[in-house]
């Protein structure tokens, strides 16, 4: 992987520079701003040559 956990987040980024074809580059950061948005965090991490996005919220009261 060639880009850093904050760099997969921005907009028009796209993790496989090599497909030209399908996918802005918008998806993460759209999850990011409607996660953020909700009151949310977004993380994301690296983990070899994968990345996984944790989304974690407050538990609603019931």
């Amino acid at each position: 992987m060639n880009f850093t956990a904050e760099e997969i987040i921005e907009r028009f980024k796209r993790g496989d520079e090599s497909r030209h074809r399908e996918g802005s580059g918008l998806g993460l950061a759209i999850a990011k701003n409607l996660t953020e948005l909700q009151g949310g965090r977004f993380e994301v991490y690296i983990d070899g040559d994968l990345f996984k996005v944790v989304m974690t919220f407050k538990r609603a009261e019931s």
